[in-house]
């Protein structure tokens, strides 16, 4: 995929650095789909932003165990409430 300006590679501090990152499907959800048949879901991680394939159970952990509002407070959606 080429980027703003036909770049091919965008390194750190580079504008668009983040946005790709926390953006792109990683290259290991088939794997992690395929481990669980109640399904799977792509979260960002709260110290990184970064999307992570994660099985039911991860999910629950995620949602949960407070990393979900770690992450909502970094992007600034803290006031929200997930039911």
């Amino acid at each position: 995929m080429l980027c703003y300006q036909n770049r091919l590679i965008i390194l750190p501090g580079d504008p668009e650095f983040d946005w790709t990152l926390q953006t792109s499907i990683p290259p290991h959800w088939r794997q992690v789909a395929q481990q669980d048949p109640n399904g799977f879901a792509f979260c960002a991680r709260a110290e990184s932003g970064v999307l992570e394939p994660m099985t039911d159970k991860d999910l629950e952990e995620y949602l949960y165990g407070g990393e979900y509002d770690e992450r909502l407070e970094q992007i600034g959606e803290a006031d929200l409430e997930f039911a």
